[in-house]
């Protein structure tokens, strides 16, 4: 089944969501890989964590280092496809609870995701996608943290109709379950 869903979304329209579905997405997102989960958890233990990151509330973290171009101030995805979400394994349920995201979007799926009750939906995008996503990006609203490398940024996105992105992962069920 298709599901269109605006960012940020309730617990309910997770609810409606089955493994295999597909999903395009519509609102706000970011972009973070490793070295950004580790800062968002080294701040928000400070409790130094930027504000901009509560309007990130039911919204959508994808694993992705983008291939940026940079005129001026304003910046343009070229490229930017999943990258390998178990590398943010022993990070993601840490950084879920510290921006209560609703889905996180990768490749590969998470092995301790804690998708239970609808805590979070794991969303797969195809790798080698990445050349279509400027097509989907509308804006890149705010970049923090360059100092991590372009690739390692944070990047706040607008979408429209993002996707598609398969449910992977929900409320305790994996596609990846097989391979474990």
């Amino acid at each position: 089944m298709k599901h269109n869903i605006e960012l940020p979304t309730k617990t309910e329209k997770l609810k409606a969501l089955k493994l295999g579905d597909i999903v395009f997405l519509n609102g706000k997102m970011i972009t973070a890989r490793d070295q950004a989960h580790k800062k968002i958890i080294k701040l928000s233990r400070n409790n130094s964590l930027p504000s901009i990151f509560k309007t990130l509330e039911n919204s959508a973290i994808y694993h992705c280092g983008p291939i940026i171009k940079e005129k001026g101030t304003v910046y343009q995805i070229l490229s930017g496809g999943p990258t390998t979400s178990q590398r943010m394994d022993s990070l993601e349920n840490e950084v879920v609870d510290i921006l209560k995201v609703k889905f996180i979007i990768g490749k590969g799926g998470m092995r301790n995701l804690n998708t239970e009750n609808y805590r979070v939906v794991y969303l797969s995008y195809t790798g080698g996608c990445g050349a279509i996503i400027n097509k989907k990006i509308k804006k890149v609203d705010k970049i923090l943290w360059k100092n991590l490398g372009k690739c390692e940024a944070v990047y706040f996105l607008d979408l429209v109709n993002f996707g598609p992105l398969i449910v992977a992962q929900i409320n305790g069920a994996s596609l990846y379950q097989e391979l474990d």
